[in-house]
């Protein structure tokens, strides 16, 4: 027998229990499975609450590949947060396609994520947050974009029950920073611009800013 599902959100987690047990094909152990997937669906239902009411509505531009470039779509929905466009190298065929199922015919795949169209599609999808591995976190910082790093070398486990409330944490925390109000105002020499409150015109702003300089 052989396996293959995602451990990124709740839902996903119960669905590859279910999936084990049924594989195993044994009648106590499918018991005990939905025992447990009903104890920690409502333990963590709790706990998401309030993180999920801070996170609705929220846009995420995710870029990452393989099989994560549709289980942590999967677990942002599930937090409420809608995914804009979601990267696909290393993606096959089949990883493809349940991209489709979770975000429709028309999800926006991205096969080339060079930090000049990551951001030009984070402005023209209006992304509060770009997720994707480390190497583009300073692609992030430099657009005063917030970013959380979904790289297998990341600080905090997103897998399991448990750690779709860590994610859902990571990503409030981010967003939610008190930096990226003081980073978009304009500097002192510049007042009379408009704020740069969005990731829609900070590029616009820095241009300005920079002709102003050499002008």
């Amino acid at each position: 027998p052989w396996f293959e599902g995602s451990f990124y959100g709740a839902q996903e987690v119960s669905n590859s229990l279910r999936q084990f047990s049924a594989l195993i094909d044994d009648a106590e152990l499918s018991q005990r499975t939905e025992a447990l997937i009903n104890r920690e669906e409502a333990r963590i239902r709790i706990e998401l609450a309030p993180w999920r009411e801070r996170l609705q509505g929220k846009r995420a531009l995710l870029y990452t590949g393989g099989v994560k470039s549709w289980s942590i779509v999967s677990a942002l929905q599930e937090l409420g947060v809608t995914v804009v466009a979601t990267g696909t190298k290393k993606s096959t065929e089949e990883d493809k396609a349940r991209i489709r199922e979770l975000m429709g015919e028309e999800a926006h795949l991205i096969e080339d994520g060079n930090p000049r169209g990551l951001l030009d599609l984070a402005r023209t999808y209006q992304a509060d947050i770009l997720v994707a591995g480390g190497r583009n976190l300073y692609t992030a910082l430099k657009a005063r974009l917030p970013f959380l790093d979904i790289n297998q070398e990341r600080e905090h486990g997103y897998a399991g029950y448990q750690g779709l409330v860590t994610l859902a944490r990571e990503l409030a925390r981010s967003l939610e920073s008190p930096i990226w109000e003081a980073v978009r105002r304009p500097a002192p020499w510049a007042q009379g611009l408009t704020s740069v409150s969005s990731p829609l015109n900070r590029l616009e702003t820095d241009s300005t800013l920079l002709e102003m300089r050499h002008g």
